[in-house]
């Protein structure tokens, strides 16, 4: 069935036809229905002037919200948008009071995105005492060794689904559990696992689940989100705030801010509407085909992907066994550098990280053919250096 749901949704994306997009993992292919979207908010812009755009791109942008949280489990309501990960991290960071010994560490993975980190370690200066877990090979943490970091002076335990390095996926509950035992806040960065590995933020008991939609979600960038779990809701008053996180931002009312009774008060500034909107016709494609479908689809394509690079006696630097990894496989042949341009010259996209080597990520709208077009390019460019 994927199959030919595959076959029917390449037909929704530009630029397929010329090239082989082997990077969702970096970028998802652009869907046709995205350039409609700018048109249309422009259009808006020029027709309806600020008194009629900006109250239809707000109930887009709830609707946008609520259509990522329908691919991840979240109830309607309990996902906010804002331009990128960095910022809601930043936010978080400063509702908390980490002026107090008693509680003020934050764990997170040696192999965290290095954006996040830079975000935490930033509020050293306001009291935060950070906690970085080692990793021994570059590419795991053991999930006893992260759960060993966590104690009652824990605030927050980020963590990353899955590992940017090696694709690994990470044992959640496990480190949940003991983060909840004592006392401490959980926030996942999902933004490696969204729209190719299934998950469910309420299942796992998650308290904060933060992502972007310029990977598998097919959505570009300047589309951020944050889910929070809304037994919190009115709990946090971030310092990082503007306007838009008012109670009624179109009152103009003075200081202190009243903050908005829902995720909106998570929001900064003006907000990027049109990366809001380009990344909708992303969602809506993930939402129609369904994680659990795009992901026996990948399943598939990685497994076969491992199998071939294997046979060939090429390095695999992800997980052999498809449960334990997200949606990419890591293919380090000699000169991965150099081969990484020449594929892109010849239209077939990929990427490379240091230690890792060519990172190869099919989605629902990659076919067997452009496997074979890969593994065929990279067979005659590892033999004719």
């Amino acid at each position: 069935m994927i199959a030919s749901t595959s076959a029917r949704a390449r037909e929704r994306f530009a630029g397929l036809e010329a090239n082989t997009w082997l990077v969702s993992h970096s970028m998802g292919a652009p869907p046709l229905a995205a350039r409609e979207a700018l048109l249309r908010y422009h259009a808006q812009w020029a027709d309806g002037g600020p008194e009629g755009a900006w109250p239809k791109w707000l109930d887009e942008a709830r609707t946008i919200a609520d259509g990522i949280g329908a691919i991840v489990g979240a109830p309607a309501g309990s996902v906010a948008l804002a331009p990128n990960v960095s910022v809601l991290q930043s936010a978080l960071a400063s509702a908390l009071d980490l002026r107090t010994a008693e509680r003020n560490e934050i764990v997170y993975e040696a192999l965290q995105f290095p954006s996040l980190g830079y975000v935490w370690t930033a509020w050293e200066r306001a009291g935060a005492r950070t906690v970085r877990v080692p990793t021994d090979d570059g590419r795991t943490i053991p999930t006893e060794r992260i759960c060993a970091a966590i104690t009652e002076r824990t605030a927050v335990v980020l963590l990353s689904h899955a590992y940017y390095q090696s694709g690994v996926v990470i044992d959640v509950p496990t480190i949940v559990g003991r983060a909840h035992e004592l006392g401490a806040l959980v926030v996942l960065d999902a933004y490696q696992t969204t729209g190719v590995y299934p998950y469910d933020v309420v299942a796992l008991d998650l308290d904060v689940v933060v992502g972007g939609s310029h990977k598998w979600l097919c959505g570009g960038p300047g589309c951020g989100w944050i889910y929070v779990r809304p037994a919190f809701t009115e709990r946090f008053r971030p310092l990082v705030t503007g306007w838009f996180a008012h109670k009624e931002p179109f009152a103009f009312a003075p200081p202190p801010i009243d903050y908005a009774t829902d995720q909106l008060r998570w929001a900064t500034g003006t907000p990027t509407i049109p990366g809001y909107l380009v990344a909708k016709a992303g969602h809506d494609l993930i939402r129609e085909i369904g994680v659990p479908a795009i992901r026996e689809h990948n399943v598939r394509l990685t497994t076969r992907l491992t199998q071939a690079a294997l046979e060939r006696g090429w390095r695999v630097s992800t997980p052999h066994e498809s449960s334990k990894r997200t949606g990419w496989v890591g293919i380090d042949v000699p000169e991965a550098e150099r081969i990484l341009h020449e594929l892109i010259a010849r239209r077939i996209y990929v990427d490379h990280r240091p230690g890792c080597g060519l990172r190869v990520g099919p989605h629902f709208y990659t076919t067997d053919e452009e496997l074979d077009r890969f593994l065929s390019a990279l067979d005659e460019l590892t033999t004719s250096r």
